[in-house]
């Protein structure tokens, strides 16, 4: 179960860093993608916590998790091309990570 948990982290915090560096480049506000590649190195780091098998990995994908969730909707909103699938299928997979980083 570790294993799975850490390749989606890393899957997901991958995606979502390769997103937040590629709006960096086009956006003019650059808050957003700024807190998401945040996020996402926070998740990325939590990754490495879990593999430690240091305490405190679940708060760190917590806090990735809600950075990148949150800098999603405010694009998606700001931008005026909001999906609600596709937030509610990150919401989704951000609870489902983060409560394997807590049960591990």
């Amino acid at each position: 179960m570790k294993i799975v948990v850490c390749i989606l982290s890393i899957l997901f915090g991958g995606l979502s860093m390769l997103a937040a560096i590629t709006q960096l480049k086009a956006a003019r506000n650059r808050r957003s993608p700024m807190v998401m590649t945040v996020g996402s190195a926070l998740l990325l780091l939590a990754v490495l916590f879990l593999l430690l098998q240091w305490k405190t990995d679940w708060i760190l994908a917590l806090a990735g998790n809600v950075m990148i969730c949150g800098s999603a909707l405010y694009n998606g909103l700001a931008g005026d091309n909001f999906h609600l699938q596709h937030h509610i299928i990150r919401i989704t997979l951000s609870l489902v990570l983060t409560a394997g980083f807590l049960f591990l």
